[in-house]
């Protein structure tokens, strides 16, 4: 239950990525495991990750 007393519904059907700073560059990952490549070098920019989270999101979960 959250704060007002209702219950807060998980969305299974759809990925929710995170997109955050991880050892100085952008990175997301996503409940279901999925997660964007951290061996990438140069390192990810923010735009770049917040991009990718979104085409992962646009996919519907399995």
């Amino acid at each position: 239950m959250n704060s007002n007393g209702h219950r807060r519904r998980i969305d299974r059907a759809h990925h929710h990525p995170h997109v955050r700073k991880v050892r100085g560059t952008w990175a997301w990952d996503c409940d279901c495991g999925g997660a964007s490549c951290r061996t990438v070098h140069p390192p990810l920019e923010w735009n770049d990750a917040v991009g990718e989270a979104l085409r992962h999101s646009a996919t519907i979960a399995a």
